[in-house]
């Protein structure tokens, strides 16, 4: 709740940001990030923590780190993947992870460097997939989803080569283990090349959905500016007949 308070805070605060401004903050950012997941890492590592599932940077949310990246790319293709994820999965995700936290969570007390780490790197993917809209940074059409899912496909298979080397669950999208759903247990009991697809399509369907709710919103918008616009315009008339009877009077 406290994150999701300060989250609209800073909205509220940074609501007038120009363009210019929010692009450059989120190159700033991606040092940042990198900064503190490189501190995350070598922290793991000082302390055991040697499974690959531990310290490579190679989960859905982890990946927000990379689309930070993409957007220094002079490439308008390569950039543009970068802010598809942003806009189409950050806020998405951020607040998932928010609701209902996970993995530093199970294995560290709340105010540990780690949790503490997790509620603000997520806190962020929330205000930064909310302020990508606000500052109407990107345009939502299907182009920027297909980059969202370009962009996802090529982290996906690179943590599904991973796990096929390394035993190990990056993005999830090996086994269920950590995802607290049991019917995906059952699916993987089932077929686990049907689990890696339906992990694979979950991931893809979150530009689908929301770029189908920012079209919806869009409607909505267009709908209530057309009809404050009739409004208006037969107020305005309704002025103007008055204006002829009195004349006439």
């Amino acid at each position: 709740i406290i994150c999701f308070i300060l989250i609209g805070v800073a909205v509220v605060f940074t609501r007038k940001m120009k363009k210019a401004t929010f692009l450059k903050f989120l190159k700033i950012l991606a040092i940042v990030v990198s900064c503190l997941e490189l501190f995350k890492i070598i922290w793991s590592l000082a302390n055991g923590q040697t499974r690959v599932n531990n310290w490579v940077p190679l989960y859905f949310c982890s990946i927000f780190i990379y689309s930070l990246w993409f957007t220094w790319s002079k490439n308008d293709f390569i950039k543009e993947m970068g802010y598809a994820f942003i806009a189409l999965a950050g806020a998405v995700a951020g607040a998932v992870f928010i609701i209902s936290p996970s993995t530093s969570f199970n294995t560290y007390p709340i105010f540990h460097f780690q949790c503490l780490y997790s509620m603000v790197y997520h806190s962020l993917m929330v205000y930064c997939g909310i302020m990508i809209h606000v500052t109407k940074s990107v345009k939502v059409d299907m182009k920027l989803v297909i980059k969202y899912c370009l962009f996802c496909v090529v982290f996906m298979t690179m943590a599904l080569i991973i796990n096929l080397c390394c035993d190990s669950n990056l993005m999830f999208i090996s086994t269920p283990s950590g995802i607290p759903l049991p019917f995906l247990f059952d699916i993987y009991n089932v077929s686990k090349a049907l689990y890696t697809i339906i992990i694979i399509i979950a991931h893809l369907s979150i530009g689908f959905i929301v770029y189908g709710l920012m079209c919806f919103i869009n409607l909505c918008k267009r709908k209530s500016d057309k009809d404050m616009s009739t409004i208006s315009s037969e107020a305005s008339q309704e002025d103007d007949e008055e204006e002829v009877n009195k004349k006439h009077v």
